[in-house]
């Protein structure tokens, strides 16, 4: 007689497989805003986090988190807290995760009067990448990386930061910087599809971004008319 086939994972679709990717190997991380847990999940499956804070306010988000970690045995190696934002870390973590929100609401869990430790941000703001490198900045962080990714015709950034000082300039706040291409995404396609989503942005803000935009994209063609051999 054979015993119950283990429960399958949790797919992870292109975004959160490339947040997964960037997360270190480490002993403690949080997911703050984990919603039902699966990118927590697969972290902890695969070794690559050793325990983790998942954290989310809604309460049946909590609760589908937790009963999928009892599915798959992972529940005594995870802290599940209804706590705000950095106000979740109840212990000294490697890494925080803070992926599928608002850029405001992002910023705003990192102005959080927490000590972070010196713990790695990997961060995927859906809206207001600005506010979210300012408020890095604001933190005494750094950003590393900006990893593009493309899933289901929208396009996304990962950042990731670590402790250190930085200056950043007009352009490159509303940019960003030491942007990584993927597979599935390029600076071109991503410049491309913002300043046709940017067509209906009004006011001043709108024409400021599409300014910063075509800028990237002039500077993108010239590097590789330059490059070209």
């Amino acid at each position: 007689m054979t015993g119950r086939a283990a429960p399958r994972l949790p797919q992870l679709g292109t975004r959160l497989s490339r947040i997964a990717e960037l997360v270190p190997r480490c002993e403690m991380a949080a997911d703050i805003g984990a919603d039902h847990g699966k990118l927590s999940c697969n972290l902890l499956h695969s070794g690559r986090v050793n325990r983790m804070i998942v954290s989310d306010i809604g309460r049946s988000s909590r609760a589908k988190a937790r009963d999928l970690f009892i599915r798959h045995g992972l529940i005594d190696r995870v802290i599940i807290s209804g706590a705000d934002g950095l106000r979740a870390l109840s212990e000294k973590v490697d890494a925080v995760i803070i992926a599928g929100m608002g850029g405001e609401l992002i910023a705003r869990i990192l102005a959080q009067d927490v000590d972070l430790q010196g713990a790695s941000l990997i961060l995927s703001a859906q809206t207001e990448l600005p506010l979210v490198r300012a408020a890095i900045l604001k933190r005494g962080y750094r950003i590393d990386k900006e990893a593009l990714t493309r899933e289901n015709g929208r396009f996304y950034r990962i950042i990731t930061s670590s402790p250190g000082q930085q200056e950043l300039n007009e352009f490159e706040l509303a940019l960003g910087v030491n942007i990584e291409e993927t597979a599935e995404a390029s600076l071109f396609d991503f410049i491309t599809w913002q300043l046709d989503v940017s067509k209906t942005w009004r006011g001043a803000r709108g024409d400021a971004w599409r300014k910063h935009l075509k800028e990237a994209l002039d500077a993108h063609k010239t590097d590789h008319s330059t490059n070209s051999p």
